[in-house]
């Protein structure tokens, strides 16, 4: 019987699928490849919810159409043959400011599919392409890869992938699954020839540097994705490329079997999260804030931390910290100080079914406590809850969301106090919740003693 041919069925202007003999074994959905099954026993490496974008775009803001390269999309057949398919992507941002050619060739060889990409970027004619500076990831991407299994809107679902190996020559790194935004995650150099791997399933995806430029990977806080692109601001400085500027990468992704990375894995040298492990974890009960990443025997991959944001004001005015000599229990809290007037918060945003919590009840309140203490206080210290509703626009969007506050102290010294807030009976249900704990204004602040609770109608 002789071996099944590639065939592609165009679906629209920027997709398809592609098939070998019978199988889909690919889709390209919106210049996106989704679906994607190397292996005819194995499952999808890539779902259907995230593809790997076939365009170039930064990594912040890249929902921005002036930053990514999604808009007048088009896919075109290139070549096609018995054991080989190569398509062209083409892109541009919406003002035509860059133009993005992804070539995408698919390959068979002992009954696994590889996936060869070939990415040029070029800045159009006009004023060049502004790129913004990133701390911790290569500015420009031409690769993001979320393999399937690494995240469920029900968290209850068992998670894939329970490490990512960097592999550079004979070297191997590891980076374990847990919920940190830390070092460990950051500036990952690649050089040709150099690999990246999720692991350890039966079959796990590999993503291989081609020739070119070396690159920088991040992987997500949440071990959610990786992003692969080219350093191009220095210094913390705005770059604006030229209009004729070229910039060209080059990857495979293909599937390996377990057997591939064992060793691999068993001699990694692990990657440290540094002091990025001193983060407080989300308990779900009363929140004494005893306990951080560092507590022997957390499973760093069920665990979800305590974040810091600055929506106001100077961020590096703000000073965060887990305070192991005040408390009103014990001697934890949290503290937030600043000498100049900010709005800063300690915020835990990873409660509801999405994070491997029961649903929320239609109909159900949510009520917030914590003790709060101030110390040269110019403003307002207080705790708030921040809801999404199902069906109400991107989670991702903060403009999508509610918050119920509760009252304020703002009295410049004071110790501590209680404060509560409870939500009316909440219909349509949540399906986000975000713990707020406030300073508004200047001075320094400290929480303890936070308990989140659903309360019966």
């Amino acid at each position: 019987m002789s071996a099944p041919s590639f065939r592609f069925q165009r679906t629209n202007r920027d997709g398809g699928r592609i098939c070998l003999g019978r199988r889909v074994v690919a889709e390209i959905r919106g210049l996106e490849l989704i679906n994607f099954r190397p292996v005819a026993t194995a499952g999808r490496l890539v779902g259907a919810d995230v593809g790997v974008p076939l365009f170039w775009r930064q990594y912040g803001n890249h929902q921005d159409p002036g930053r990514s390269a999604n808009s007048h999309r088009r896919l075109e057949l290139i070549a096609i043959g018995k054991d080989s398919l190569t398509l062209l992507a083409t892109g541009f941002t919406r003002s035509r400011s860059l133009r993005s050619d992804i070539v995408v060739t698919l390959r068979v060889v002992g009954g696994v599919i590889s996936c060869a990409v070939q990415a040029r970027l070029e800045v159009q004619a006009g004023k060049g392409w502004l790129v913004t500076p990133h701390p911790h990831h290569g500015e420009v991407t031409f690769c993001t890869l979320w393999p399937a299994g690494v995240f469920s809107p029900d968290g209850r679902a068992p998670k894939r992938f329970h490490s990512c190996l960097v592999q550079r020559g004979v070297r191997v790194e590891r980076i374990a699954h847990h919920h940190l935004g830390s070092p460990d995650k950051h500036r990952i150099h690649l050089s040709p020839g150099d690999r990246f791997a999720w692991v350890l399933e039966d079959w796990n995806p590999v993503i291989t540097l081609g020739p070119g430029d070396r690159a920088e990977a991040g992987v997500c806080a949440y071990m959610w994705d990786t992003h692969f692109g080219l350093k191009i601001c220095r210094g913390g400085r705005d770059v604006r490329l030229k209009p004729g500027t070229l910039l060209r990468a080059a990857y495979m992704l293909t599937a390996e079997p377990r057997a591939r990375w064992q060793g691999a894995t068993r001699g990694a040298r692990l990657r440290s999260a540094g002091a990025a492990a001193d983060t407080p974890v989300w308990t779900g009960g009363r929140h004494t804030f005893a306990d951080t990443f560092r507590r022997p025997g957390l499973a760093g991959n069920a665990a979800w931390p305590w974040e810091t944001a600055v929506t106001s004001g100077p961020v590096a005015a703000a000073r965060f910290a887990r305070d192991s000599r005040v408390g009103c229990t014990d001697r934890f809290s949290l503290r937030i100080c600043s000498a100049r007037t900010v709005q800063a918060a300690w915020q835990a945003t990873t409660l509801g079914p999405a994070f491997g919590e029961p649903a929320f009840r239609r109909g159900g309140r949510l009520r917030l406590t914590a003790q709060v203490r101030t110390r040269d206080l110019r403003g307002a210290v207080s705790v708030a809850l921040r809801i999404h509703r199902t069906g109400r626009g991107n989670v991702f969007d903060l403009g999508n969301y509610e918050i119920f506050s509760s009252t304020a102290v703002r009295s410049a010294a004071t110790e501590w106090t209680e404060l509560t807030v409870t939500t009316p009976p909440l219909a349509p249900v949540p399906d986000r919740v975000h713990v707020l704990l406030r300073l508004t204004g200047r001075g320094t602040a400290w929480f303890d003693d936070v308990e989140f609770e659903r309360v019966r109608r």
